[in-house]
C-alpha cells in the first residue's frame, strides 16, 4: 500500500507536466493569450478604481473644511453684526445718522488697534478693573447693566443696516482714525490728551 502510495506521489508530477506540454503544443497559446488580455483589463479596471477611491477621499475632506470654513466665517459675521448694532442702538439710538455711524467706526476701528481686542464683541464688551471704584467698569456704559436686548423696532433696523455698512466698508468715514468718544455734557481727563476729530450730535470723538 505504501509503495503504491509512493509510486502514485512520483507519477503525479510527471503526468501533469506531459498534459501541460501537450496542452501548449496543441492550440493552448490562444487560450493563454486571452488569458493574459483579461488579467490586463482586469487590472487596469481594478486600477482605475482604485485611483476614483483615493481621488474622492482627497477631495472630500477638503469640501468639508471649505464648507466648514464657510459656516464658521458666517458665523463670525452674524456676531460681529449683532455687538456692532446693539452697541449703535445703546449708545447712540437718539443721535443723528452721522452720529450713530461714528459710534459705529469707533467700534470697528478699536479692532485695528494696538490696546483694543481684535474682535468687534470683545471690544463692546471689554471692561477693567477700577480702583477708585472698586469694580470693573466698561467704556460703553451699557453692557454694565447685564443682558439687555434691543427693540425690534425701526431704532433697531436701523441700527442694524448702519452696522452692515460700517462692516463691509459702504460707507465714507465720518470719523477717521477716531477711538474714543464722550457725551459733550462732560469734560473727561483723558480727552486732554487725545486729538478731537469731530463733534457730532451729543458726541465729541478723538483720535
Amino acid at each position: 500500500m505504501l509503495t503504491s502510495l509512493l509510486y502514485e506521489a512520483r507519477i503525479w508530477p510527471l503526468l501533469w507536466r506531459r498534459r501541460l506540454a501537450c496542452y501548449w503544443a496543441y492550440g493552448a497559446r490562444e487560450h493563454l493569450v486571452f488569458l493574459v488580455l483579461l488579467g490586463v483589463l482586469i487590472l487596469a479596471v481594478g486600477g482605475i478604481i482604485y485611483f476614483a477611491c483615493l481621488d474622492g477621499t482627497s477631495i472630500e475632506p477638503a469640501r468639508i473644511q471649505a464648507l466648514q470654513r464657510e459656516e464658521i466665517s458666517a458665523r463670525r459675521r452674524a456676531d460681529d453684526l449683532q455687538c456692532l448694532a446693539e452697541n449703535i442702538y445703546f449708545e447712540a439710538r437718539g443721535e443723528p445718522l452721522e452720529g450713530q455711524y461714528a459710534v459705529a467706526e469707533v467700534t470697528l476701528n478699536r479692532t485695528q488697534a494696538r490696546n483694543f481686542p481684535h474682535t468687534i464683541c470683545a471690544v463692546v464688551h471689554e471692561s477693567r478693573w477700577d480702583p477708585s471704584r472698586r469694580r470693573h467698569v466698561a467704556d460703553f456704559s451699557w453692557t454694565e447693566l447685564g443682558g439687555l436686548s434691543p427693540e425690534d423696532g425701526p431704532a433697531w433696523k436701523q441700527a442694524m443696516a448702519i452696522a452692515t455698512a460700517v462692516h463691509d466698508d459702504l460707507h465714507s468715514p465720518h470719523v477717521p482714525g477716531a477711538l474714543y468718544y464722550h457725551a459733550s455734557s462732560v469734560h473727561p481727563d483723558w480727552s486732554r490728551n487725545r486729538h478731537p476729530v469731530a463733534t457730532i450730535g451729543n458726541h465729541s470723538f478723538y483720535r
